[in-house]
């Protein structure tokens, strides 16, 4: 009986411990399951500083603050009466460059008659090279003439100015300021070219009268030439430096 009751308090002593080392292997092993890299991965992986809940959180964008934007006041639109002056402003302008375009033509032709009477004296060319140049140009006299009297006649005529107007906006404002450039570098030019047509007009005035033998007798016509030659230079050079320095004059 004693040794009966004995055997039964053996496995009691025998199942505490065992179920005591049972669950420490369990707790040891959710532990160790808890811890242990993820099976689906080939291998151990850098820790990420960021957590898994923060990985999968959705994100959202985060617009800066946009600046603040003044409203700009709106500049007012030119008026009328700007936009009527510009309008007269280059017409004027380009009156002015006609009259040196014809006046141009003119004078050049002015020019060559003068040289055949130079290359002459020269040496240069013979009498009858001289006289038929001298025809050449004559001819073309008039037309060089009229063609120069009515592009001044239409300059004359407009009134446009190129000053600042009232109620210009930025645009008008700039336009009326380089028209008034050109209007200043055409100044010159007009009046070399003004003095070279006045003496080519002068020329053919002379050649008429002595067609028609009223401009004395042929040693006082040709004295009178001589005159004119000699003094035709100063205004030819005038002319041509006038032309090449109105090349850089602004546009319009």
């Amino acid at each position: 009986m004693v040794q009966a009751r004995r055997a039964k308090v053996r496995p009691a002593r025998v199942i505490i411990p065992l179920a005591v080392a049972a669950a420490l292997l369990v707790g040891g092993s959710f532990a160790a399951w808890k811890f242990w890299p993820s099976t689906t991965t080939a291998g151990p992986q850098a820790e990420s500083s960021t957590s898994a809940a923060e990985s999968q959180a959705p994100t959202t964008a985060v617009s800066s603050p946009s600046p603040s934007v003044t409203p700009s006041s709106t500049a007012p639109p030119a008026s009328a009466e700007s936009k009527q002056a510009l309008e007269a402003c280059q017409a004027k302008i380009k009156a002015a460059d006609e009259v040196l375009n014809q006046g141009k033509i003119g004078v050049l032709h002015w020019a060559t008659h003068v040289k055949a009477q130079a290359d002459n004296l020269d040496g240069k060319i013979t009498l009858a090279t001289m006289k038929t140049r001298f025809k050449a140009t004559r001819l073309k006299g008039p037309a060089d003439l009229k063609r120069y009297d009515d592009a001044l006649s239409a300059y004359e005529d407009l009134k446009g100015s190129c000053a600042k107007a009232n109620g210009a906006d930025k645009a008008v404002a700039a336009a009326l300021k380089k028209c008034d450039g050109r209007k200043d570098a055409q100044k010159p030019a007009l009046e070399a070219t003004a003095a070279g047509m006045k003496d080519w007009k002068a020329h053919q005035k002379l050649m008429q009268l002595n067609a028609v033998h009223k401009a004395g007798t042929p040693a006082e016509a040709q004295a009178k030439w001589i005159s004119q030659f000699h003094a035709a230079p100063k205004h030819i050079k005038a002319f041509k430096k006038a032309t090449a320095d109105f090349k850089d004059a602004p546009s319009c």
